[in-house]
């Protein structure tokens, strides 16, 4: 095998982490996060008192997650994007919200709803339950930008930006919020345990649950005001596999902004319609029918709610296989790479309708060594392997 420099990037795991979504009044899309560990970070809550509530003013938040981000699972949290909430008011603990006694667990999500429509209240949204629980900055957790690992040892003393204690922190809660998946019917939980990974406590965390399941260890907050119109769109699923639209001029520049990718930077080119013959041609088993072999990028969605751009090119620095997380607005987020240094032949791409998680790459058809898979875990990260 000609001389390779493999670039495996799990999801820029190093980049400093951010908040996830903008300050109050902002708009961009919000770039993606890694999840950090702080210890002793959070704020730290002081003079509750029973009953308490927190008033959330009207504004515009982001709420969701970006592909790539830890923790994520994109068939069940949807791409962030800007909702305009009204102003409410919401408990500043979980049920009963008393500081000092342990929320009521275990309750399904109908009595749950009624439990806070005899205090002359309602079950909180899960869009209301995210905006609290990021606070006016868009923080990643209720505490920050970093999960504090102290909140879920004293989750009373974890406070959102809003002032709204114990989100995310020790126990997941029930929303009004219906998941809208084509399934049966389930409703949004929120939050984590206080044993789980830290990416689970992110305020965009999100699982799903039949309403009418009991004896959960599962709590739940009460709302007042106008129950939002608004609400979190159906994760659509696609075909697994389309062409992509990404011109030359957008991949360079793509390609271009990735220090991962610093090598091939300049002279950035796509194959030609001629080169998959030349890979194949020499095979003493050429691909069958079943095999879709290509030098056009292509636009992967090996599960609900994940679109990948896989491309292939050559560079100054060599020829290369990208793997590239679609965003919103035409930007990208590198999933993963395999670059082969100094190197300028061609390679193409090798894709069966009936193997959504996995796409093959290689520079001569059925030769060891001259090929290998993109392959997506079920961990939702992408890997560029040879074989």
């Amino acid at each position: 095998m000609r001389y390779l420099l493999a670039v495996m990037v799990l999801l820029a795991g190093c980049r400093r982490p951010s908040s996830g979504a903008p300050r109050e009044g902002s708009t961009p899309v919000p770039t993606a996060a890694s999840v950090q560990v702080a210890a002793g970070a959070g704020r730290r809550a002081g003079g509750e008192k029973a009953g308490e509530t927190i008033a959330i003013p009207p504004g515009r938040f982001f709420a969701g997650s970006v592909p790539g981000d830890d923790g994520r699972d994109p068939t069940l949290e949807p791409i962030a994007a800007a909702y305009d909430l009204p102003g409410f008011s919401i408990d500043a603990l979980p049920y009963p919200n008393k500081p000092g006694e342990p929320p009521r667990s275990g309750a399904s999500q109908l009595e749950a709803a009624r439990l806070c429509s005899e205090k002359g209240a309602r079950l909180c949204t899960e869009l209301e339950w995210e905006r609290a629980c990021r606070g006016p900055n868009g923080d990643l957790f209720s505490a920050g930008a970093a999960w504090d690992p102290t909140c879920s040892k004293t989750p009373e003393q974890c406070v959102s930006g809003f002032g709204v204690r114990s989100m995310g922190a020790a126990i997941q809660e029930w929303t009004a919020s219906v998941v809208a998946d084509g399934g049966p019917k389930r409703v949004a939980v929120k939050g984590a345990f206080g044993g789980a990974s830290a990416a689970s406590h992110r305020c965009a965390a999100r699982h799903g649950m039949e309403p009418g399941v009991s004896g959960k260890p599962i709590g739940f907050r009460c709302c007042s005001g106008p129950a939002p119109s608004v609400s979190i769109a159906a994760i659509e699923s696609a075909p697994t596999f389309r062409k992509a639209t990404l011109d030359l001029s957008r991949l360079s520049e793509v390609l271009g902004s990735m220090p991962e990718l610093a090598r091939l930077r300049g002279g950035i080119r796509l194959f030609k319609e001629t080169d998959v013959a030349e890979v194949t041609e020499k095979a003493k088993t050429p691909p069958g029918p079943a095999w879709n072999v290509t030098i056009d990028p292509i636009l992967w969605s090996p599960e609900t709610g994940t679109d990948i751009v896989v491309v292939t090119g050559r560079a100054k620095g060599g020829s290369f296989v990208v793997a590239l997380h679609q965003l919103p607005e035409n930007k990208f987020r590198l999933a993963s790479s395999m670059v082969f240094a100094n190197e300028q032949g061609p390679v193409v791409l090798a894709y069966q309708s009936n193997l959504r998680r996995e796409i093959l790459w290689t520079m001569a058809w059925g030769a060891p060594g001259e090929g290998g898979a993109i392959t997506y875990r079920d961990d939702h990260r992408v890997v560029i392997v040879q074989r």
